[in-house]
């Protein structure tokens, strides 16, 4: 999709008929072209919508703004450029002065405070960036294999945001469920092996893209806890049922398994060149 359709198409959408979603829309779409830096474009969005979060007016639209940035990321975000182009926006907005209301207080919604927190970004990104509808949920199963692109799409800029973006909105977990998803399944069955064709490339985009952190969080525990994560969407058991959250254990078992899928000969080229590729980084990594 180039970034005029994809500008097009999210200005029809009913819920951003507004003025401010429509002058938000251009400022993306000029920053995506190139003709504007993201300081600019974060000093337009503010002066977009600070006026009416000053006066307390209208604070649902920053989850519009949100669902915009969400959009081209589905749209968009697969092209390295765009994406990086993304996240130097959202830092840029991050580090905006503080939204004051008349009192001189920062404003602030449930969490964080604007711009620096960039609230409701994570949540918005989680159920309407990277997320996909689950197969059996799906009226024509064609429409779930559809939502491998913006699913790829989605986390390259995830992982980009990973590696280089300020404030923490969730990605680390987003990393972590990808690689469940992609890895950490039995890969035997048809059914199996076409799910492997939708999670294991995002899986392994997390590695390629940002691996050294991730590297980095496994060495240092992130997150780490014992428990049993359940079963798997078809109903098994997960390959790795020794605990959530980062571990160097963990960071060994996906390089385990990132080379048992590439040499799985069932599988898409496509598939095992990805699953390859990560396996290598994997080891560059740890030197």
């Amino acid at each position: 999709m180039s970034i005029e359709a994809w500008a097009d198409g999210a200005r029809q959408d009913k819920y951003r008929q507004d003025p401010e979603h429509q002058r938000a829309i251009d400022t993306i779409k000029t920053l995506f072209q190139g003709q504007i830096d993201s300081d600019s474009a974060a000093g337009t969005i503010a002066s977009i919508y600070n006026p009416l979060l000053k006066h307390g007016l209208k604070t649902s639209l920053v989850a519009t703004l949100w669902d915009i940035v969400c959009d081209a990321t589905r749209a968009l975000g697969g092209n390295r450029d765009l994406a990086e182009r993304q996240v130097r926006l959202l830092n840029s907005i991050s580090e905006l002065p503080d939204v004051k209301n008349e009192l001189t207080n920062a404003i602030t919604p449930a969490q964080g405070v604007y711009w620096r927190d960039l609230p409701e970004l994570a949540i918005m990104f989680r159920e309407y960036g990277i997320d996909i509808e689950p197969i059996d949920e799906m009226e024509d199963e064609g429409d779930w294999d559809a939502q491998a692109v913006p699913l790829l799409n989605a986390t390259t800029f995830g992982a980009t945001y990973l590696a280089h973006g300020r404030q923490p909105i969730g990605m680390t977990f987003h990393a972590e469920v990808s690689l469940m998803h992609g890895i950490e399944v039995p890969c035997q069955t048809p059914e199996q092996h076409r799910r492997a064709l939708m999670y294991v490339p995002p899986a392994a985009t997390w590695i390629l893209l940002a691996g050294r952190n991730i590297y980095g969080l496994c060495k240092n525990d992130h997150d780490h806890r014992v428990g049993d994560p359940g079963s798997t969407p078809d109903g098994d058991e997960w390959l790795w049922g020794k605990s959530r959250g980062y571990s160097l254990g963990r960071w060994a078992f996906w390089k385990k398994r990132f080379s048992e899928i590439a040499m799985t000969r069932e599988l898409d080229d496509g598939v095992k060149d990805i699953a390859a590729r990560a396996t290598s980084e994997m080891g560059n990594i740890e030197g």
